[in-house]
């Protein structure tokens, strides 16, 4: 599937990947068509531990999160969704 450079990408992360920061740098680095160890590392914008622990320790659905990363907004929310945008 091919997006449309304003399109909304929209990942369940629980349903396919280890850990919420790794959906993000998964996400994006097919997005760009490159490996994930070339973007640059995703702790320069976020605490990756502090952020999976966060959106994995939620029992409920309220939960909103968001920031930039290479390019893109990325925003997490009902800590199952992970919504990414290019900015």
């Amino acid at each position: 599937m091919s997006l449309e450079w304003n399109e909304t990408e929209t990942v369940f992360w629980a349903n396919q990947y280890e850990s919420p920061s790794e959906a993000i740098v998964t996400a994006i680095a097919s997005k760009e068509s490159v490996t994930e160890t070339s973007l640059p590392p995703l702790y320069n914008q976020i605490d990756p531990d502090a952020l999976d622990t966060l959106v994995t320790g939620q029992s409920n659905d309220d939960i909103q999160i968001s920031f930039t990363y290479s390019g893109y907004t990325v925003r997490i929310r009902d800590s199952e969704i992970i919504e990414i945008t290019p900015t």
